[in-house]
């Protein structure tokens, strides 16, 4: 194999770097039932990726009319920022050493997210994660969400890097849509949903964990 040449690496973060989507599914899940709320627990899943628009968006479609959803939404966020000042901030194994290996190689890191700029920086913050990204883009900085290509190319952007010659890596569907749309080589790393066809297909590759994907870059970067 002749050795990969990136020019940089652009990464999801709930779920890729911070096992957080657990954290939301079970908060999610909790006041959906407490709000009497089931279509919200049926469909989930299908919310993984999305920014808040595209959150709102699906549940207008799957709540009565007159759900109080931003009510819902605000009380959701309320719990989980709860849950993180009092449990910490979760990295998945190997992220740290994932960053830093790529660090080492010189490459710009970026972060695509469809969390919101606040939620985004206090995870950073307190994960000590933030030292590593020469650029954030959280859902709130594009007009158009994850599947859309538009937060890979506007991350690509801001850290000079040809989108086809930059490692992208993410858990989710609509997240590895985004950036195989977006013409990253994209590596799915599968968290809460389990791969699909299409999901596969969008992807050069499907590994386990971070610490896979650094031993298979490890070999191909050498």
């Amino acid at each position: 194999m002749s050795a990969l040449r990136l020019a940089g690496a652009v990464f999801d973060a709930d779920g890729t770097l911070f096992d957080t989507e657990r954290l939301a599914l079970e908060v999610w899940l909790g006041v959906a039932r407490e709000w009497d709320a089931p279509g919200i627990e049926e469909h989930y899943l299908e919310l993984v990726g999305r920014n808040r628009e595209g959150i709102v968006a699906l549940l207008r479609q799957v709540t009565p009319p007159d759900f109080p959803l931003d009510d819902f939404l605000l009380e959701c966020s309320r719990r989980s920022r709860a849950r993180l000042e009092t449990e910490g901030v979760p990295v998945k194994a190997g992220a740290r050493e994932i960053l830093e290996f790529l660090s080492g190689k010189g490459l710009p890191l970026a972060l695509a997210t469809s969390s919101g700029a606040n939620t985004t920086r206090y995870k950073l913050e307190n994960s000590g994660l933030d030292r590593y990204f020469r650029a954030v883009v959280t859902g709130d900085m594009v007009t158009r969400g994850k599947p859309d290509p538009e937060i890979y190319l506007t991350a690509c952007r801001a850290i000079g890097a040809d989108p086809a010659r930059t490692l992208g890596v993410e858990d989710s569907k609509n997240g590895v849509l985004s950036a195989h749309r977006a013409g990253l080589m994209t590596a799915l790393v599968p968290d809460l949903i389990p791969p699909t066809p299409e999901m596969e297909g969008a992807a050069f590759g499907v590994f386990d964990s971070l610490n896979r994907l650094q031993s298979w870059l490890e070999k191909a970067l050498a």
